[in-house]
């Protein structure tokens, strides 16, 4: 498994670790990756998180599937594991509520 999937899950942490930056939650997780990798993984993430929420803003999960998703995150960013992509779909799902994108959810 690609170490970029622990690292996204790691900054993607809801509640009390949240509250740490991402980027010293990174240094403490991972020790031995350079500053420089882990500067590269939050840029990625970005590009992760930019996704995520175009597809909240496309209707979320009322206007997208699961396998959709997959598919969509899986061509970008092939590094990411099923958990990664629980998390993808679960944050789309979420964001599509809370902002009012998804139709069926407001």
């Amino acid at each position: 498994m690609d170490i970029r999937n622990e690292a996204f899950l790691v900054c993607a942490e809801w509640g009390p670790p949240r509250r740490t930056p991402r980027d010293q939650r990174l240094a403490e997780c991972f020790p031995a990756v350079s500053e420089q990798e882990r500067e590269a993984w939050l840029q990625e993430f970005k590009q992760v998180e930019d996704e995520i929420w175009k597809m909240a803003e496309e209707g979320g999960q009322s206007r997208h599937t699961r396998a959709a998703l997959d598919t969509r995150m899986s061509a970008r960013f092939p590094w990411m594991s099923r958990a990664a992509l629980d998390h993808a779909w679960f944050l789309t799902g979420y964001y599509g509520w809370r902002e009012g994108y998804d139709p069926q959810k407001v």
